[in-house]
């Protein structure tokens, strides 16, 4: 089956990603047997195909036949009910809502898609869970809790690729910087926009690899300084760079460690002093990382650290599946010439894997001098 995508846009992803990330991304796709059309103005769809049913005409001149078309267009507020209760509705749909989540009749709350903030409406959860805090806060009497936006950084896999949007991704803002690299081999795309001063961190983009997404999220989020040469952040290990590591030490209580469920530092710290000391154990009381996933490294930081000031001792294990530290586990795949993922974790793991194992042993895997062809889902 032939399958094509058509994007309006010049690039795929385009407020997401920046021109060279969404070119990236066009190819790794393209090369799995998918036809990627951009910058495609669907004037008509019509029962006129000779050989399929359908034909989609372009303002180009152009023309696609398909049988089958799928639309992908956005989301789009779900505002019936207010607008028959005649609650003000925004110019391009949405509950019109304040600062404190109150729409036009202050005892009516109204939170995520069907909300409609300074014009813009939210198609992520985190948001949500925001606007849910802030609603809650102003019921219980709290006028200093306010709905201020909210970061629409994500981290997504798409047909198998792995693709992160932080922040000022497209670099618009004046004065910035930009630091790149790209591996054409390994089809991995990676850039840095920076303030003038190269003291912040505005934005990213990744392709192909975004094991660095949690820590440069971090360093977003709470405005913390960047290393001498922030390049150092995004370059690989053979690169000859030491590439600097954010500890938990360095972020404030305040820093949102898993944005699905808005979990701060905090309240991980919270959870451990009250006694819950395993990932699984932080994981059921706080919900961190048991959403997307993308934060469980940063969740393990937190709690070893937190473990740690307690005087607990602290296991080194990699993650809940593999019960050994990082060295031990480079060293068991160099010794017994483990080729694949699925090898390892059947011989010395257990479950599934996860998101802190899974890209360190494909990290692994050539450093040891391992093949690393595999049929397992990355």
């Amino acid at each position: 089956m032939d399958t094509h995508v058509v994007e309006f846009a010049p690039k795929l992803m385009a407020e997401q990603l920046d021109l060279a990330g969404g070119n990236q991304l066009r190819q790794k796709i393209e090369r799995m047997g998918v036809n990627v059309h951009t910058s495609k103005n669907t004037l008509e769809i019509a029962p006129e195909g000779t050989s399929a049913r359908n034909v989609m005409r372009f303002a180009d001149g152009t023309e696609l036949e398909t049988d089958f078309i799928v639309f992908s267009a956005g989301i789009r507020p779900q505002d019936k009910l207010a607008r028959q209760m005649e609650l003000d509705i925004a110019p391009r749909g949405g509950i019109v809502i304040n600062d404190h989540c109150q729409t036009s009749d202050e005892n009516i709350y109204a939170i995520g898609e069907c909300a409609s903030w300074n014009g813009m409406f939210y198609g992520l959860v985190a948001p949500g869970y925001k606007m849910a805090t802030v609603a809650v806060d102003h019921l219980l009497g709290d006028i200093d809790s306010k709905f201020e936006g909210a970061d629409m950084s994500a981290k997504l896999k798409l047909l198998g690729v792995k693709v992160g949007s932080i922040g000022d991704a497209n670099g618009r803002t004046p004065g910035c910087k930009s630091y790149v690299y790209q591996n054409e081999d390994q089809e991995v795309y990676k850039r840095l926009i920076v303030s003038e001063d190269n003291k912040k961190l505005l934005g990213a983009v990744m392709v192909g690899d975004t094991a660095d997404y949690g820590d440069l999220l971090q360093l977003m989020l709470n405005e913390i300084d960047l290393p001498e040469h922030p390049d150092a952040l995004i370059l690989p290990a053979h690169a000859g760079a030491e590439k600097p590591s954010l500890g938990a030490d360095a972020l404030p209580e305040s820093a949102v460690i898993c944005s699905c469920f808005d979990v701060t530092k905090g309240k991980i710290a919270q959870a451990v002093a009250e006694g819950h000391h395993t990932i699984g154990d932080i994981k059921a009381v706080t919900g961190a990382g048991t959403g997307c996933g993308g934060c469980i490294p940063l969740v393990t930081s937190v709690l070893n650290a937190e473990l740690a000031k307690a005087g607990v001792e602290v296991k080194n294990d990699v993650c809940e599946h593999f019960a050994y530290s990082r060295q031990e586990l480079f060293h068991l795949i160099r010794i017994d010439e483990i080729k694949t993922f699925d090898e390892l974790l059947e011989k010395y793991g257990k479950g599934y894997g996860c998101e802190v194992c899974k890209p360190l042993v494909a990290l692994f895997l050539p450093l040891a001098g391992a093949n690393t062809s595999s049929s397992h889902s990355w």
